[in-house]
């Protein structure tokens, strides 16, 4: 019996070595693909070895349509692995895996999404070098050509660059911040134009900057409602916030020892004479036999809803998350002299 057992462990272990034997692991190489890469789509990769930043790696960069995004990425095996941050703010990350394609080309691959193959670019050497600033609280928008560029409210911007190979024509747009003032562009420092959309040749390098300034007789429009306000056991502290957004503090007291406390900020539409907000924190103080706040709990940090302002002084607070069902009418309370 035991000599059965025997024979059978040795087939067994014959059989595995047999197995890896045919199948060998596969040898890892250093990953040395580098540069711009494109698709017939015109999509773009860009991959660079970073060694000026905490963790130097292969900085990877793409431009798929509307998706776009860059990070630092892990060689994972013969491959570039991980999450790419979205150059949108309010998009998640994705996971994407970037292997060697043919004999210059790359694969990306997005989890739970499409692949995608790419060549080498052609890139050509840029030999005029402009960047384009702000100076203040203001954006910039760039475009080639002589029409408007496009402007994304959402996701405006402070500074570009533009590396041309030829010169080419380019139109710069400029627009203030809330409470600003378009004052002028300059030109390596000089008095460029008083226009805020200029259309220029760019046939030698520069450094162009829009240059804003505050406006002295901007008021956030907040200001005519800043006051402390009360609704049974509900308290509410109005207050301006930058140069056109609200700061509301509102407190219920459950208790003699125990309040809710929501810290809402946003903007007052001055025809509605309503905030609408989002990202509004609620939390539960406690506090101790002293009166501080002992204890903090944390409820949510995404509450939304809408504070508007009545013509008899009062304001109307909708909380979306509001477990009462109603609205609640704050009253001002007098000012004592």
């Amino acid at each position: 019996m035991k000599k059965s057992i025997c024979i059978l462990l040795a087939a067994i272990l014959l059989l595995g070595l047999c197995a890896c034997g045919a199948k060998p692991a596969e040898e890892v190489k250093e990953w040395t693909r580098a540069g711009y890469f494109s698709d017939e789509n015109e999509d773009m990769i860009s991959i660079t070895w970073m060694d000026d930043i905490d963790e130097p790696g292969w900085y990877v960069g793409v431009m798929l349509g509307e998706l776009w995004g860059g990070c630092t990425l892990p060689q994972v095996g013969n491959t570039l692995h991980g999450d790419l941050n979205a150059w949108d703010e309010s998009a998640e990350p994705f996971v994407v895996t970037i292997s060697e394609e043919g004999e210059d080309g790359l694969l990306l691959e997005i989890e739970g999404g499409e692949s995608y193959h790419f060549v080498p670019a052609e890139m050509q050497e840029a030999t005029i070098i402009t960047t384009v600033n702000t100076e203040g609280f203001g954006n910039i928008a760039t475009g080639e050509g002589e029409g408007t560029p496009e402007i994304d409210p959402e996701r405006p911007f402070q500074s570009a660059q533009i590396n041309l190979a030829d010169p080419t024509v380019y139109t710069f747009v400029a627009w203030p911040k809330t409470g600003s003032l378009f004052v002028k562009w300059t030109k390596d420092g000089e008095d460029f134009s008083t226009d805020a959309q200029i259309t220029v040749r760019l046939d030698e390098s520069a450094a162009y900057v829009a240059v804003f300034e505050e406006d002295p007789d901007w008021q956030n429009p907040v200001m005519n409602f800043v006051g402390e306000y009360q609704s049974e056991r509900a308290n509410a502290k109005v207050e301006c916030f930058g140069y056109d957004e609200a700061l509301v503090n509102i407190d219920w007291g459950g208790s003699a020892w125990e309040t809710a406390h929501w810290t809402i900020i946003g903007k007052l539409d001055t025809e509605t004479l309503t905030i609408s907000y989002e990202g509004a924190g609620k939390s539960i103080l406690t506090y101790g036999e002293d009166g501080e706040i002992a204890n903090q709990e944390d409820v949510y940090g995404d509450g939304t809803g809408t504070i508007t302002f009545n013509a008899d002084g009062t304001f109307t607070w909708h909380e979306d998350q509001s477990e009462y069902g109603t609205d609640m009418v704050f009253e001002p309370i007098p000012v004592e002299e």
